[in-house]
């Protein structure tokens, strides 16, 4: 497992974010077979999505 401390940001339209995030990953045979992101503030980046 390797976990990385991340600062992500982006912009849709006239929206925009800019937060902190963990994204951890699983490892085999040195290629990611799988991913979870964990955003610092996740009601915010759902309201980014649209969701």
């Amino acid at each position: 497992m390797v976990v990385a401390s991340i600062h992500f940001a982006g912009r849709r339209g006239d929206a925009s974010m800019s937060m902190d995030g963990v994204d951890v990953l699983r490892l085999k045979d040195g290629k990611i077979v799988e991913m979870w992101l964990f955003s610092g503030d996740l009601v915010a980046e759902d309201a980014f999505w649209g969701k």
